[in-house]
């Protein structure tokens, strides 16, 4: 019986390492983003369907448990969920009591703007609330939206766009950031956090981030002149009312990648991952810490995971572009930030597809 059961669960995980897992998104979904609530459970969305107006499904692992709970779906208007570009779908913060938090890209049409859409939970997922529109006129929604939230109830959906009746052209674009204060219910009227530093890359996402000490901090790539497109950091130490801007991730690139970011929490700092120069690095978010590239050429798309021991897990895909799957990288740094022999390749990434990562114990687990 030990051994047949032994049998039964090999298959899960397509490949393992000495500290590394991995396991494939369920019903072959693309884009998974991970929280993990306060009790130790695992909170997945991705997306599935129709890349170009797909869903938002959703499923949970407990601490001690095996598999996955029954998939469901996020979104309450079906097919309204962008997964074309790899840069549109959805992600997740947990909030106050252990909200979730879901924003995402819709799809437009001919004479409709491209709507951005926000649900939450304040039952630990067990219900969703009916999908909000979150944009407030603001136009050109193209590269991903993000949200963040904090113990106190503060919820920040940020994305990039054109303030309405603004000229064309990516000088012209703003990141703009709403605020909550009672953990979602009401959003306050968009703010433009770059108003003193404009230009943004139309369809690279961003990704926004409650730090451990409170920060509100987030990573878009700027494009200030065709031939420049810096990842920047945007931090606020007053919930918003202001915000400073700093350049982290230079490249000297005259088109639009369609990147991603990644931010995880590292003890009591922030560690970020993104794309430059077509490779991956990253570095601890304060002023003193260098950036270190840690994948081969033709990487994108990071995702971080700290482990028990303060360990990091950087994962990214190689060679996957539009309509085109590739490979997945990864490597483990230890607790100094440093590479360590753990690293490695392997394939499956799939079309659209990206890969998340989270920690158990000293193990970490890779989706894709």
């Amino acid at each position: 019986m030990k051994k047949s059961i032994a049998l039964l669960l090999l298959p899960v995980f397509a490949y393992c390492t000495e500290e590394v897992l991995f396991d494939l998104v369920p019903e072959g979904g693309v884009q998974p983003q991970i929280a993990t609530t306060r009790d130790g459970t695992l909170h997945l969305v991705y997306l599935k369907g129709d890349p170009r107006g797909g869903d938002v499904r959703y499923v949970t692992k407990k601490a001690d448990a095996a598999a996955w709970s029954k998939p469901r779906t996020v979104n309450s208007t079906p097919a309204t969920a962008v997964a074309a570009g790899t840069i549109r779908g959805a992600q997740i913060a947990v909030g106050r009591d252990d909200s979730l938090h879901i924003v995402w890209n819709g799809p437009g049409g001919k004479d409709q703007p491209a709507p951005l859409l926000y649900t939450r939970s304040v039952n630990r997922g067990a219900t969703f609330e009916k999908q909000r529109d979150l944009r407030a006129g603001t136009q050109a929604l193209d590269g991903g939206a993000s949200v963040a939230a904090s113990a106190k109830g503060e919820v920040y959906v940020v994305w990039h766009g054109a303030p309405a009746g603004a000229g064309p052209g990516e000088i012209n674009r703003r990141v703009f950031v709403l605020k909550s204060t009672d953990n979602g219910g009401t959003f306050s009227k968009p703010t433009i956090a770059n108003a003193e530093d404009p230009g943004v890359c139309a369809c690279c996402s961003l990704k926004t981030f409650v730090s451990p000490s409170g920060e509100l901090l987030t990573l878009y790539r700027a494009a200030r002149s065709m031939a420049q497109r810096d990842i920047t950091l945007m931090s606020s130490k007053d919930g918003g009312a202001s915000f400073q801007h700093r350049n982290v991730g230079p490249w000297a690139i005259n088109a639009c990648p369609m990147s991603s970011a990644s931010v995880v929490a590292a003890g009591s700092k922030t560690r970020a991952a993104w794309e430059a120069e077509g490779k991956v690095y990253t570095s601890l978010l304060d002023e003193t810490s260098a950036a270190l590239a840690v994948s081969e050429d033709k990487a994108r798309h990071p995702a971080l995971a700290v482990n028990a021991r303060g360990e990091t897990l950087v994962t990214w895909s190689v060679g996957t572009g539009w309509q085109k799957g590739g490979q997945l990288g990864w490597v483990v740094l230890d607790s100094a930030g440093k590479p360590t022999a753990e690293r490695g390749m392997k394939g499956g990434v799939p079309v659209w597809g990206f890969s998340a990562a989270y920690a158990e114990g000293d193990h970490f687990v890779v989706m894709y």
